[in-house]
């Protein structure tokens, strides 16, 4: 945070001593590219924060697997966390009733799911972390689903 005042200072001086307007844009420029980039700072230091809900195919392994680890409560009874789907074709898209009219198909009825505009979220009660796992995998596999949101609570504490 010292970095931004100090960098918010040094602007200011800049500007009030600069009478060129083609300076004043340019520390402008540099002090609004820095501001930018110390406020993404945070994610760089916390690459496992920054990795929560990241489309599968962007993560390394590692990542993937911290990504997994970070999705079980610390009680490991809870199985949480967001999950972005792959791009498809707005041919193939269904429409947030149809999606649901999917869902409910596939899972049993103690787990509950709402979707609005493609993101689906899921709450409920499953036996274990596998079937909550493959809950979601088939949930992302549905056509226009764009994001999954779920909140699960295992019966059998995960492992």
């Amino acid at each position: 945070m010292s970095f931004v005042f100090s960098l918010i200072t040094v602007t200011l001086l800049g500007l009030s001593l600069l009478q060129s307007q083609r300076f004043r844009r340019s520390i402008l420029l540099v002090g609004l590219i820095s501001l930018i980039w110390g406020q993404s700072l945070p994610a760089l230091a916390f690459p496992q924060l920054a990795a929560m809900g990241a489309v599968d195919s962007a993560l390394t392994e590692k990542q993937k697997v911290l990504d997994e680890s970070l999705k079980i409560d610390p009680t490991k009874r809870r199985y949480r966390g967001l999950e972005s789907v792959q791009f498809q074709p707005d041919a193939e898209k269904l429409n947030d009733a149809q999606i649901k009219s999917a869902i409910k198909a596939d899972i049993n009825d103690d787990i509950f799911a709402a979707v609005a505009s493609g993101s689906v979220q899921i709450f409920g009660d499953v036996q274990d972390i596998d079937i909550a796992r493959d809950i979601v995998t088939q949930i992302k596999a549905i056509p226009g689903v764009r994001e999954v949101m779920f909140d699960m609570g295992l019966e059998t504490k995960a492992e």
